[in-house]
């Protein structure tokens, strides 16, 4: 039997008697791409930025304990506001606090979202940042008893032991005494501190920008989903088409062989 060559004009004769079935696959594609984007909820995601900048007095600086509790609370408040503000999400990255939405609904509710996150957030830190500082307070009281008590012990050993200024061991004690007496004072500092600051005077939130609403849809991408949706119908009505074609020589050769 004789092969038959194919040559670049068959395929276009072929491309030729189903192009109806080509270009029907095409509007097909095209339809449902469109229909699944006009389908598609419109996503709104809004976020802002709150700079949060700490004010620790002079008694509290270098206090790395002061520094943990509010790095504590400021945690404890954004669980706060995500548990409050329904789909919120708050974050924290060094000294700049975060709030973002992302909702189906108006652009106007998710800037509402966001400013009713900022006044829980500047509702709820100083309640936590308080309960932190009178933690630390009852944990610097038990702190300072401890010392009060080796202080005690200490200068009860030193009336026990020679007055002697050459004593070594009643040198050791007496600087021993002079330490804890100045630590103790030191801590009295802390705690007077921790017990008469005011929570809003060890920060300031300020808002960095006005929240911004971005789009995120299948309508911001309409123009790239139709392009991917008539290239991939349009492969699909070739195939189809070839393969329509060639079910009907097959049906053409078996009717010639009757």
């Amino acid at each position: 039997m004789e092969e038959h060559e194919v040559e670049l004009i068959d395929y276009l004769r072929t491309l030729w008697w189903g192009k109806w079935i080509i270009l029907g696959c095409l509007v097909v594609a095209v339809g449902l791409s469109i229909l699944f984007v006009d389908l598609q909820p419109t996503m709104y995601n809004g976020s802002t930025k709150i700079l949060l900048r700490e004010y620790v007095t002079a008694a509290l600086a270098g206090d790395q304990d002061a520094t943990a509790a509010m790095v504590s609370a400021v945690g404890f408040t954004l669980i706060a506001v995500e548990n409050e503000v329904p789909d919120i999400a708050a974050s924290l990255a060094d000294d700049r606090i975060t709030l973002s939405r992302s909702a189906a609904v108006s652009a106007d509710a998710v800037r509402e979202a966001l400013t009713q996150a900022e006044a829980v957030l500047e509702q709820q830190l100083p309640l936590a940042l308080a309960k932190e500082l009178v933690h630390m307070a009852k944990v610097m009281r038990l702190e300072q008893s401890g010392l009060v008590a080796e202080l005690e012990i200490l200068r009860q050993r030193l009336s026990e032991e020679s007055a002697s200024a050459e004593d070594p061991v009643s040198e050791a004690l007496a600087g021993r005494i002079v330490g804890l007496e100045a630590q103790l004072a030191q801590q009295q500092v802390h705690l007077d501190t921790l017990e008469t600051a005011e929570p809003s005077d060890l920060f300031v939130l300020s808002p960095i920008s006005e929240p911004t609403i971005t789009i995120t849809s299948s309508e911001s991408n309409l123009k790239t989903t139709i392009a991917v949706a008539g290239f991939l119908g349009l492969m699909l009505g070739v195939l189809l088409a070839f393969f329509a074609h060639y079910l009907l020589q097959i049906h053409e050769r078996e009717r010639r062989a009757e």
